[in-house]
C-alpha cells in the first residue's frame, strides 16, 4: 500500500486540530494531545453560554498527530503532487503510479474523483476559515463566538496550554478573511502572526466515483454549522479501510464494498441534512445563535442533541473511555 501527498507527512496544517480524545487515541496518536476540554463555551452579543461536552475533545499538534498515525498505518510514503488519473493510473509529479484500489483523500479539490470544475466538486459546500497561532493566557473550553466580525459564519479561540488558536470562518466560502481575523483577535488585545487555513468541504457526495473510494473532505465529509471534519474523516477512512482490506483478502468484492462503504455514509445523510439546515438558518437569522444558545443551555436539552451529533459515523472500535483525563479547568 502506498500514500502519495505533495507534502512530508505533517506538512502544510489546514485545521485547527481539534477532536474527540477517542479518534486521537484511535490514531494512536494519544502523544500529541496538547490540552483536553469538557466543555464548549458559545459566545454571543448577549453572552456566554457554556456547554459541557458529553465526551471529552482535545486540541493536539498537527505535525506530532500526522507523524504517530502514520507510524501505526503500515504503508510506504511517496512525496508526489497527484495531478489526475486515467483508469487505475494516478498522475504525479513524480510520474505514473497503478494501483488495484484507489482512494481519493485530496482535500476539498476532490482530484481523483472529478477534480477542479467537475460537477462532483462544484456541487458542495464550500466554508472557508483562517487561523492564526498566539501565546497569551486565555479561560478553558473550546470557544465560539457569534459576533459582527463574521456575519456570515463565526470566529473561534481554541487554548493547546500555552498558545491559543485564533481563527475566523466564512460558511459563504469568502477567502479574504484577513481582517476579519484582525478585528477578532485584536478584542484580547492581540494581532495575527503567521496566518493557514483553507476551504471545507460539506455536504455528502457519492462515496464511490468510477470505481475511486473517496473520504473526507474530498467526499465533502465536513459536517455543516460547525465545520468539524477530523473525526468524520477518520470514521470514514476507517470503514473505508476496513472494506479495501476485505476486498485484497478476498473476502469481498469491490462492487460489495463499494455498497457497504456508501451504506455506511447513508447513515448519517439526514444528520448531515439537519445540519446543512440550520447552517442556512443561522445565515438568514444571525441572531438564531443567541436564541439557540440559551434553549439548549437548559437541562434536558443539549445532552441529547450533543449525543446525537456525535453519533454521526460510529464506528465499534472508537468509543470514549471513562478513565480520568487531565481535563484543562484554570487559566494557563
Amino acid at each position: 500500500m502506498v500514500l502519495l501527498d505533495r507534502a512530508p507527512v505533517g506538512d502544510g496544517v489546514t485545521s485547527a486540530c481539534g477532536a474527540p480524545v477517542s479518534i486521537v487515541r484511535a490514531m494512536g496518536a494519544e502523544a500529541s494531545i496538547q490540552l483536553i476540554h469538557d466543555r464548549l463555551v458559545l459566545h454571543t452579543r448577549a453572552g456566554e453560554t457554556v456547554w459541557p461536552l458529553p465526551e471529552p475533545f482535545c486540541t493536539f499538534d498537527y505535525r506530532r498527530f500526522c507523524e504517530l498515525a502514520f507510524a501505526h498505518a503500515g504503508v510506504e510514503f511517496i512525496q508526489a503532487a497527484v495531478t489526475g488519473r486515467s483508469g487505475s493510473t494516478v498522475r504525479t509529479s513524480r510520474g505514473d503510479f497503478s494501483g488495484t484500489l484507489l482512494v481519493d483523500a485530496t482535500g476539498w479539490r476532490a482530484v481523483l474523483a472529478g477534480g477542479p470544475g467537475s460537477p462532483y466538486v462544484n456541487r458542495r459546500w464550500m466554508a472557508f476559515g483562517i487561523e492564526s497561532e498566539v501565546e497569551c493566557a486565555f479561560e478553558p473550553g473550546l470557544h465560539f463566538y457569534f459576533l459582527p466580525e463574521v456575519r456570515d459564519g463565526y470566529a473561534w479561540a481554541f487554548p493547546t496550554g500555552g498558545i491559543v488558536r485564533f481563527g475566523v470562518l466564512s460558511y459563504l466560502g469568502r477567502s479574504k478573511l484577513g481582517a476579519a481575523l484582525a478585528q477578532f483577535m485584536s478584542r484580547f488585545g492581540l494581532r495575527p502572526r503567521s496566518v493557514h487555513g483553507g476551504f471545507l468541504a460539506s455536504g455528502l457526495r457519492p462515496a464511490v466515483v468510477d470505481g475511486v473510494f473517496v473520504a473526507g473532505d474530498a467526499s465533502g465529509q465536513c459536517l455543516p454549522l460547525t465545520g468539524e471534519g477530523i473525526r468524520t474523516a477518520v470514521l470514514a477512512g476507517f470503514r473505508c479501510g476496513e472494506l479495501l482490506r476485505q476486498v485484497l483478502d478476498g473476502e469481498l468484492t469491490r462492487d460489495q464494498a463499494a455498497e457497504e462503504y456508501q451504506a455506511f455514509l447513508a447513515k448519517s445523510r439526514r444528520k448531515f441534512r439537519a445540519l446543512a439546515w440550520a447552517n442556512l438558518a443561522l445565515l438568514a437569522l444571525p441572531r438564531l445563535a443567541v436564541t439557540t444558545a440559551k434553549i439548549l443551555g437548559r437541562p434536558g436539552l443539549l445532552e441529547p442533541l450533543l449525543a446525537h451529533y456525535l453519533d454521526v459515523f460510529t464506528y465499534p472500535s472508537v468509543r470514549p473511555t471513562d478513565e480520568t483525563l487531565p481535563v484543562h479547568s484554570g487559566r494557563l
